[in-house]
């Protein structure tokens, strides 16, 4: 997810408290990665995750490849409270590197005959349940994946967090969801602007689900996961988490203290946000998806890749992001995450087939000390992955 979070501290010690009482995610085990191969970068990119957690970062993971072959490490802390080390093999919530998954089965059902892009999303999904929200009788399945909606984004809205952190893993059906979207204005006109919103995400869930008559978590196991044997990836809600599951944390307070947040869960396993791995696992999706085109094909890739420009340095695909600063030695393809108490990075650069994916145990959307912080990190990270 990609926001600014909204919360109401004068209750939050007592639903944190609560949380703890019917956590999903347990006390973290740790795990035991094999040694990586040696690698030219192995000393800077370790020195620069040590750096990081110097400065405060929890517990960082990353790995990468280029023409010196696949190197990988860790830093930190998977779990603080009992000292448990963060290592390659920890398990993570991956924040909206969910929807770039969620992009891939959307296009492998296209390819496949069964989803078709230029549906308008109110073929699929009940006249009761998007009557009042707004642009949502104007736009496809297309504009819902490549963020043109003007859809108001679900997490701008404060009463939705409210509502999380008084039933903090409570498992939203997408109905209840889009319940907080309703009556609000959207961003622009349908197809006259582009802008991330979440709320995308979980409408081409629910068009899938309604076109396959099957879940979109059984699809994304089924057509995904399963075919790249990512045997360590789980979507919470629908898949119960493992002990290696890294706690997650935020500077709640904004006292520079961080906070255990892992069991706030604000709307996951509704095709946004949900989705559990580790960069091993992640290192399968790239390969088989940017290189070894396992699930689609090329040409399905190149729909995927038709930009719109965005804000900044971004453009948008179907389900991906194109980072692009000028030097186009640096333009990097996939996707960003972020959830209340994790981050993550998965991108490859296609002027030399690098590629690194990095995982975080924080929360880095909101505005904290460890923000910028962990903007460093990620811009040394790219310069060392660049030629």
């Amino acid at each position: 997810m990609k926001t600014k979070w909204i919360f109401f501290i004068g209750i939050i010690g007592i639903l944190v408290f609560d949380a703890c009482k019917k956590a999903e995610v347990q006390n973290t085990v740790s795990c035991t990665a094999p040694a990586p191969s040696s690698h030219p970068k192995s000393v800077a990119l370790q020195a620069l995750m040590d750096e990081y957690v110097k400065k405060g970062l929890p517990g960082v993971s990353l790995l990468v490849g280029d023409s010196s072959g696949v190197w990988y490490g860790a830093a930190g802390k998977s779990d603080m409270e009992r000292n448990i080390d963060y290592t390659p093999c920890t398990v993570q919530k991956l924040g909206s590197i969910t929807k770039m998954m969620m992009g891939v089965l959307t296009m492998k059902l296209v390819e496949e005959g069964v989803v078709n892009l230029n549906d308008p999303i109110s073929k699929w999904i009940d006249a009761s349940v998007l009557k009042n929200i707004k642009n949502a009788n104007k736009v496809s399945i297309r504009d819902c994946m490549q963020h043109t909606t003007g859809i108001y984004d679900l997490i701008r809205s404060s009463p939705f967090y409210l509502s999380v952190l008084n039933n903090p893993n409570k498992h939203w059906t997408p109905e209840e969801l889009l319940k907080f979207v309703e009556n609000q204005e959207p961003d622009f006109e349908a197809n006259q602007g582009v802008k991330y919103s979440n709320t995308n995400t979980i409408l081409v869930a629910m068009c899938i689900e309604k076109i396959t008559g099957k879940g979109h978590d059984v699809l994304l196991r089924e057509k995904v996961f399963a075919p790249l044997g990512m045997n360590d990836t789980y979507y919470h809600w629908h898949d119960a988490l493992p002990q290696t599951t890294a706690q997650g944390y935020f500077d709640l307070y904004n006292k520079h203290t961080l906070v255990n947040v892992s069991n706030i869960v604000p709307g996951s396993g509704n095709g946004y946000t949900g989705v559990h791995s580790n960069v091993f696992d992640l290192e399968k999706f790239v390969k088989g998806v940017f290189f070894n085109k396992t699930i689609l094909k090329q040409a399905t890739l190149d729909t995927m890749m038709q930009w719109k420009f965005s804000e900044a340095d971004s453009y948008f695909g179907l389900g991906l992001f194109r980072k692009y600063s000028g030097d186009l030695k640096k333009v990097r393809i996939g996707h960003t995450g972020g959830d209340l108490g994790y981050a993550c990075e998965v991108y490859y650069y296609p002027y030399n087939n690098n590629y690194y994916i990095t995982c975080i145990n924080y929360g880095t959307n909101g505005e904290t000390f460890l923000t910028p912080i962990y903007a460093e990190y990620v811009e040394k990270l790219i310069n060392i992955m660049a030629p």
